[in-house]
């Protein structure tokens, strides 16, 4: 299985400070939405030194909910390590904003059940 990393475009000013006052409502209604759909993750989920807001560790996705600090160059070079630490695990991120989560959570939903069916499918694989 081929270890992957999927970023969002950087966001505008208006955008910024919808997130700021957002965040934990996104997440809340993301887990919501999750369990209606029938999917399980873990939420909070520590790997080594780095959380993740969703984990399924038997299908190997982590979801992380980035609010406008990520948009930063210093941030966003903190986060190498973790990347490059997670993709030697195999593991696939799925990185969305608050932002996208309170405007369109069925892109959302679709984009989290295409990669289920992919880890099922590369489960199988021998």
């Amino acid at each position: 299985m081929r270890s992957q990393i999927v970023l969002h475009q950087p966001e505008s000013e208006k955008v910024i400070r919808y997130s700021l006052n957002n965040s934990i409502p996104a997440t809340e209604e993301l887990y919501k939405r999750f369990i209606e759909k029938g999917f399980f993750f873990d939420r909070n989920y520590k790997i080594n030194n780095y959380t993740f807001d969703f984990y399924a560790p038997l299908l190997k996705i982590a979801i992380e909910i980035d609010g406008y600090a990520h948009e930063f160059s210093d941030v966003l070079s903190q986060d190498e390590p973790k990347t490059l630490y997670i993709q030697s695990l195999g593991i696939t991120v799925l990185k969305f904003t608050d932002y996208q989560i309170l405007v369109d959570i069925e892109e959302i939903i679709r984009a989290v059940k295409h990669q289920i069916k992919l880890s099922r499918q590369s489960q199988y694989v021998v």
